[in-house]
């Protein structure tokens, strides 16, 4: 079948297999697969292929993690919360950026980064690239955290680099790809994954950045204006300007909720905007768009059609 439920001691899982339904099928059997870990999604993609290749949820007690091979085209899942669940949802994309949107607020997340959402309010999750998906639901509990104090946390991207990290997801792929032989290993394993939450919670806890990086944000978002014009622009770029670590220069962007490649996106595309709009400004929207960085204009048209809803002919137009 290309749904199947095996339970073993301690654990039961869920495969998907889509070469095993019919397109639309597909779709359906997937939604139930991500059921297991989300509850009811809403599943948003272009064409009839299937959406999902296959994946996998493993649920253990009252921790559930789940992999997914999303087709390579945009995707977003979209949840309309469930109300007096305080449970946890970490994601995260292996294969192209994730965007996660919560409560009006957004971050976008670089392919490996991992993102802490509440699982009882509505949420939506885009992929633009899709790609491979890592999810995991847990308790509020197992993070350890005083009330009031589970906010900090949340829609903030975990670098991929970050040990403790490493380590959760090693346990989480360990529970999908073997599953423990028995109840006592199954325990043992959730143990080590609940012992592990507080160090990533711990990295996210920091106070705000002091007013001296404050201060070289600002200077580097000014670089960043000024160059918007170089293709080649990068955070290697940046921090050799200012004589500082790439990490460096990207943690100052987590610190703010965004990262460095989206708010250089953000950017050119806002000026891109204002120059078509300009009424005197009648220069062919490839050339607009090249000048400020963009060097693929197919790119430039679908981003600029997601950050707006329209595409630059009709923002001109209008």
């Amino acid at each position: 079948m290309g749904l199947e439920r095996t339970p073993a001691a301690g654990i039961t899982a869920v495969h998907f297999v889509a070469a095993e339904h019919s397109p639309l099928e597909g779709r359906w059997a997937f939604r139930r697969m991500l059921s297991e870990l989300l509850g009811e999604v809403e599943i948003e993609a272009d064409g009839a292929d299937p959406v999902c290749l296959r994946g996998m949820v493993c649920r253990l007690s009252r921790l559930c993690v789940a992999t997914c091979f999303l087709a390579s085209r945009p995707t977003a899942l979209r949840h309309g919360g469930a109300a007096g669940e305080a449970d946890i949802l970490m994601v995260r994309s292996m294969e192209g950026p994730l965007v996660v949107r919560q409560g009006g607020h957004a971050v976008t997340a670089e392919p490996g980064e991992l993102v802490f959402l509440a699982a009882f309010l509505p949420f939506e999750w885009e992929l633009p690239l899709g790609g491979r998906i890592d999810c995991a639901r847990l308790p509020a509990s197992a993070m350890r955290m005083a009330d009031g104090q589970l906010g900090r946390v949340l829609l903030r991207a975990i670098p991929r680099e970050f040990p403790p990290l490493q380590l959760l997801v090693t346990y989480g792929a360990y529970l999908l790809m073997r599953g423990p032989h028995s109840r006592q290993e199954a325990e043992m394993a959730q143990a080590h994954f609940n012992e592990l939450l507080p160090l990533v919670v711990g990295y996210l806890r920091g106070e705000a950045p002091p007013p001296a990086r404050s201060a070289r944000l600002g200077r580097i978002k000014g670089e960043i204006d000024a160059h918007l014009s170089h293709p080649d622009l990068t955070a290697g770029m940046i921090a050799r300007m200012h004589g500082v670590t790439v990490r460096y220069v990207q943690r100052l962007f987590q610190d703010e909720g965004t990262t460095f490649s989206r708010f250089v996106l953000d950017r050119r595309l806002a000026a891109a905007r204002r120059m078509i709009e300009q009424d005197d400004d009648r220069r062919p929207i490839s050339t607009i768009a090249y000048e400020v960085g963009f060097g693929d204009l197919s790119y430039f048209n679908r981003a600029f059609r997601q950050r707006y809803g329209q595409a630059p002919s009709e923002v001109r137009r209008r």
